[in-house]
């Protein structure tokens, strides 16, 4: 299995053209999106970014950043991972959109109650875990230089049910590689700035990548 992870993209459609440009998007058998499609949009603005992925099989989460529109449209298209799983190739993919509570107040967010709720409904059998909000306490959610702004919950459950891989966004200075037991973290840093990952699972082995656009 060969996964190709953005995040972030925030509504900035030139730096997805880039991506597709810069890769032969047919090595990949998936890609998914950690969320942030839009920057506080709606639907129109989401289809707008999502009109341009290509023929791939793909699945996303929303972010905190996208309205609740967003939620429904991810929904209504079939491309939702929030508290939805989907088989794919002998492996389960799961998710959770939104970021647990921010000074900010931005559109989708959620107590980590809510959250653990949400993450509890996923089987985690051989699970690739697709979420906004990175786990807390991890080198994906640090910001300046060393405050975790991550989710207790995103982390318990990890710890708990050791997902295969755990592919997050939201913390845009924190494009990290990590690990929490045997569980392989990737946030592969903001599409908008050019960044993404790659995740390659055979079996049980998983490598994980951090790649910039050429």
């Amino acid at each position: 299995m060969n996964i190709c992870a953005i995040t972030d993209i925030h509504g900035k459609r030139s730096s997805l053209k880039k991506l597709f440009d810069s890769i032969d998007i047919r090595e990949f058998n998936l890609l998914v999106c950690c969320g942030d499609i839009t920057s506080f949009g709606g639907k129109k603005e989401a289809n707008e970014v999502l009109e341009l992925i290509p023929n791939i099989q793909f699945y996303t989460v929303y972010g905190n950043c996208d309205r609740s529109e967003v939620k429904d449209y991810i929904e209504s298209v079939g491309i939702s991972l929030h508290e939805k799983e989907v088989k794919v190739a002998g492996y389960s993919l799961g998710g959770f959109g939104g970021s647990n509570k921010s000074p900010f107040g931005t559109p989708s967010e959620y107590g980590e109650d809510q959250i653990m709720a949400g993450l509890s409904k996923l089987s985690f059998e051989n699970m690739i875990l697709v979420t906004h909000v990175p786990p807390y306490g991890t080198k994906l959610d640090t910001i300046g230089g060393n405050k975790s702004i991550g989710s207790t919950s995103v982390r318990s459950i990890i710890e708990k049910m050791q997902p295969l891989v755990a592919v997050s966004g939201h913390v845009h200075e924190s494009r990290a590689i990590d690990s929490i037991g045997k569980t392989q973290l990737l946030n592969p840093g903001p599409l908008k700035e050019g960044y993404y990952g790659t995740i390659k699972i055979d079996g049980q082995v998983v490598k994980v990548e951090l790649k910039e656009i050429d």
